[in-house]
């Protein structure tokens, strides 16, 4: 293959990626404890440097010019996210190292595994099961079962103990977990995470559930699209790029075969 060719085709597919990402960041702009994910990636060396003397004819120029880019998985921003006050008891933010546990329902392989968010916006089902508004997945305690609410007490307040109370008395209290392993978490669809393995534990003391509150996502629209637009450009280079290796090879193609 045309190597130069072979280098913008590996700087198209980059961007395209770093595109994908950033394009999946800016529409979670406004999705209530959203993080924000990024590209991890480093040079690749040439052939001949990933395999020594396994070629014959090398080509040091070429080799200086390197072999391209390799992804490593994609990661997770696990920044705090901005705070924003609400007018709903069933709103909560946290505050601090943590998350809340959600209900697992995976059977076999991924039966160990443990659901993850820190999406606060909180619902009653129509069971009274404490679920997330957004999917309707039951909020578990402490000891992984789910939190029914008294349809007979219209008030709920959650301290930042995460302690849920209703007419003054304690009902259950709020699973609030750190992973043993950040590296195990995945996301699952827009407010979920997924610990693979489900080693957790206890959130730090530190750790704060605020309620009538709701964690922003972490993602700045404006440096959003302002990445956007240069990942889009230097797609569109390297595409540019792509065209003319093909055709300065179609031409030497064209010039050598009057001469055969």
């Amino acid at each position: 293959m045309n190597y130069g060719f072979h280098l913008a085709t590996t700087g198209a597919i980059t961007g395209m990626r770093r595109l994908e990402t950033v394009a999946n960041n800016l529409a979670n702009a406004t999705t209530v404890g959203f993080k924000s994910d990024f590209l991890s990636m480093r040079a690749r060396l040439p052939e001949n440097l990933e395999r020594p003397g396994e070629y014959a004819d090398t080509n040091t120029l070429l080799d200086g010019l390197g072999g391209g880019t390799l992804f490593d998985p994609t990661r997770i921003d696990l920044r705090q996210g901005t705070l924003r006050q609400t007018k709903s008891q069933f709103d909560i933010a946290i505050e601090g190292d943590g998350f809340l546990r959600l209900e697992n329902p995976a059977k076999g392989a991924g039966a160990k595994d443990m659901l993850l968010t820190r999406a606060g916006a909180l619902a009653r089902s129509a069971t009274g099961t404490l679920v997330l508004a957004t999917s309707g997945v039951p909020v578990l305690d402490r000891n992984g079962q789910r939190i029914v609410l008294d349809a007979d007490q219209p008030d709920l307040r959650i301290d930042e103990g995460g302690r849920v109370m209703q007419g003054g008395s304690e009902i259950a209290r709020l699973a609030v977990v750190v992973p043993s392993d950040l590296r195990n978490l995945v996301k699952e669809g827009r407010d979920a995470m997924r610990l693979l393995g489900g080693r957790a534990e206890q959130a730090p003391d530190a750790t704060i559930v605020r309620q009538y509150h709701l964690e922003e996502s972490t993602v700045d629209p404006v440096l959003s699209l302002a990445e956007m637009i240069k990942v889009s450009r230097g797609v569109e280079f390297s595409t540019r790029l792509m065209q003319a290796e093909d055709q300065a090879t179609g031409r030497l193609i064209d010039t050598l075969g009057r001469f055969a």
